[in-house]
């Protein structure tokens, strides 16, 4: 029932004319104004949580400190934002490991080691010596995740579908270290 016809209906029923045009004009207004509170309030309400936050997402990426890659759907979005809610924090390879596994996916880190003298031998690979701030996660999944568009979970705009996995990524770049270089590569199997 709408705003309008609620305020009809709280009219004494002898006082006024609940059928003459200016008050009808005076009501449909009035009941207009509250709907559009009670809508924008539902929102407000839902958006407390993430898991409803629909167009206060951008707010919720905003106090994550998250930025989403662009063309990142409206669930890639949120499933970043979870994560960023449920980091606690850490800089070692096992907390990285632990994160992922949280997230569904089972990773290995990879460091690359700069060429050194009496530790290396010839024919071992020659690195730059700045590759000690540089790791590597590799991703095994069966497949390489796609993001299909799904009404009622997606937004207008978006890519009917997009390959790789941004989650991952957005989670490990936003929480690494800020002098280092992470690099994905993902395995099948």
């Amino acid at each position: 029932m709408s705003h309008a016809t609620l305020l009809a209906l709280l009219l004494p029923p002898q006082s006024y004319a609940r059928n003459a045009q200016p008050l009808q004009i005076e009501l449909q207004a009035e009941g207009r104004a509250l709907d559009v509170a009670e809508r924008d309030g539902l929102q407000a309400a839902a958006a407390i949580s993430p898991f409803f936050a629909e167009y206060t997402l951008p707010d919720w990426e905003r106090v994550c400190g998250l930025t989403p890659p662009s063309g990142a759907g409206y669930q890639q979005r949120l499933q970043a934002v979870l994560a960023k809610l449920a980091a606690t924090g850490g800089l070692s390879i096992p907390y990285f490991q632990r994160l992922a596994s949280s997230l569904g996916y089972r990773i290995d880190i990879v460091e690359p080691q700069p060429f050194r003298a009496g530790i290396n031998r010839a024919g071992d690979m020659l690195q730059v010596a700045d590759i000690l701030w540089v790791w590597q996660v590799v991703v095994h999944a069966a497949q390489v995740q796609a993001w299909r568009f799904r009404a009622g979970q997606s937004t207008a705009g978006e890519a009917l579908a997009s390959f790789g996995d941004p989650v991952i990524e957005t989670v490990f770049r936003e929480l690494k270290p800020a002098h280092t270089f992470v690099y994905f590569a993902f395995q099948e199997g």
